[in-house]
């Protein structure tokens, strides 16, 4: 896959692509089977296939002060694109002056001049130009006036569950990791860099590293049973989303406990694979009830995950 990191700065030829268009949050089996669509149709006609996606997402351009809760980041969502059977990868600056485009100049520059398309492949919910003014409908209308046509992809469905970023945001938000790697169709998973603490977790037998992530969206506060990747090695781990009841913080901390790990990794990157919810968190009356519910957890988490390792 070639990766073309701003349309603007490439042409390509006149009605030579099929080209998806979407944010695309997730690259869920909805998005992939969209994907696979418009491979399907270049290849037919011998053309190249496209995604055109956009950075940073434009609800963060149009509304700076809300969190928008992203499944993955936007080099996530890179790997994840680019590992999908599609010939180009153009991303769109999603600037001002990108999103002041009508529909009608989004539709001639971006589309037809820029990226060439001859099909534009869209879910039946999209909505394109300033103030999210045009339309499917007026999508097909702005290609027979530019050159192109549209495929609207049906909706995809999971055991009779339509799958969308949305709803694999709020199973998440429910701590409902067995149900969100279903709709992903790949682990649910998280990565961030290893920052210092308070050091409690040390002081009381099971020290944690302390984790700060581009992603806004985590898991349900609670405990997990995790995989933990670092430096291409895989380790069992438990992880605690939340605030620490039994110290009264009040502040969300991320923070996992590596099972048979004692390297410094302050200053190094993570990968978190959440396999299951162990439990919410709980307050304690002491260090000693704290360090035998901990105990608990790293037991129920290596019982889990050397079941997965077996399977």
């Amino acid at each position: 896959m070639q990766i073309y990191s701003n349309f603007r700065n490439h042409y390509f030829p006149p009605q030579s692509q099929v080209v998806a268009i979407g944010n695309f949050d997730g690259v869920h089996l909805g998005h992939r089977s969209l994907f696979a669509l418009a491979g399907r149709q270049a290849a037919a006609a011998g053309l190249q296939s496209a995604v055109l996606t956009f950075h940073p997402h434009p609800l963060k351009l149009l509304f700076p002060d809300r969190r928008i809760f992203l499944i993955t980041s936007f080099a996530r969502k890179v790997d994840l694109i680019s590992s999908s059977p599609i010939d180009n990868l153009v991303i769109a600056p999603f600037d001002h002056q990108f999103a002041d485009l009508t529909a009608d100049a989004f539709a001639d520059r971006v589309l037809a001049r820029h990226l060439g398309a001859a099909v534009v492949v869209v879910g039946s919910n999209y909505c394109f130009g300033r103030n999210r003014e045009g339309t499917v409908s007026r999508l097909s209308e702005l290609g027979e006036k530019y050159g192109f046509t549209v495929t609207v992809a049906p909706p995809f469905r999971l055991d009779g569950e339509l799958v969308s970023s949305t709803k694999i945001r709020e199973t998440i938000m429910q701590g409902e990791i067995e149900r969100a790697a279903r709709f992903l169709g790949r682990e649910c998973a998280i990565s961030g860099r290893v920052v210092h603490g308070k050091g409690r977790g040390r002081g009381i037998g099971f020290p944690t590293a302390n984790l700060v992530s581009e992603v806004e969206l985590y898991p349900k506060e609670g405990v997990y049973a995790v995989w933990v990747e670092h430096n291409d090695q895989r380790f069992m781990g438990v992880m605690n989303i939340g605030r620490n009841p039994t110290f009264a913080d009040t502040g969300l901390t991320v923070e996992v406990h590596i099972l048979d790990f004692a390297e410094d990794i302050y200053g190094d990157d993570l990968k978190i694979i959440f396999v299951k919810r162990l439990r919410s968190e709980k307050s304690c009356s002491g260090i000693e009830e704290l360090r035998a519910l901990i105990a608990g957890d790293v037991a129920a988490a290596r019982n889990i995950l050397a079941f997965t390792l077996a399977t």
